[in-house]
């Protein structure tokens, strides 16, 4: 009789996802991760095959329990005011870490296409909604501009308020970019 399984799939990619958050692919080694995870290495390595495996597997994980809901937000708030409710995520403060799928999206070099897709179709969801988003917004006179060159804008500027809120932890700078953001959308 097989021996039942003595851990949490949720539980192990959550932690991991966490890591990989907190220190980067590269610097995590399979040690930091039999110990952050609780896993011992053969049971990790017949789940996930080896780090990069594991690493795709957070990255799905992170994909269906936070980024997701990103898209869900403006879907479920048409227009403008669905664009602004997204940037108003972005709050930064001392806990602030950015987006895993923008911390590792410049290391694409390293992970293997079916891992890089992941953070890049997200990204390529992301801006399709927000450029939705826009057209709604101007058939609602709430926009003027080219919804696509807008919602590249939007998504090149997320990119860097991930970046810039690990470092700048100050919530009225952030709130003052948002504001910069939201009045761009005119």
């Amino acid at each position: 009789m097989a021996r039942p399984a003595e851990y949490d799939l949720n539980t192990v990619l959550e932690n991991a996802m966490e890591l990989f958050w907190q220190k980067g692919y590269d610097k995590v080694s399979m040690a930091d991760l039999v110990s952050f995870t609780g896993l011992n290495r053969r049971t990790m390595y017949a789940l996930f095959g080896d780090k990069e495996g594991l690493f795709k597997e957070a990255l799905e994980h992170y994909y269906a329990k936070r980024a997701l809901c990103n898209i869900q937000l403006l879907q479920s708030h048409p227009g403008k005011k669905g664009i602004v409710k997204f940037l108003e995520k972005f709050a930064f403060d001392r806990g602030f870490k950015g987006c895993l799928f923008t911390n590792c999206m410049n290391k694409g070099d390293f992970m293997r296409a079916e891992a890089f897709h992941i953070p890049k179709d997200f990204f390529t969801k992301l801006q399709q909604q927000i450029e939705e988003n826009l057209k709604e917004a101007k058939a609602h006179k709430e926009f003027s501009g080219d919804p696509k060159s807008m919602a590249l804008t939007i998504i090149t500027l997320v990119h860097g308020l991930n970046i810039h809120g690990k470092y700048n932890h100050s919530k009225e700078d952030g709130d003052s970019i948002i504001k910069n953001i939201a009045a761009m959308i005119t």
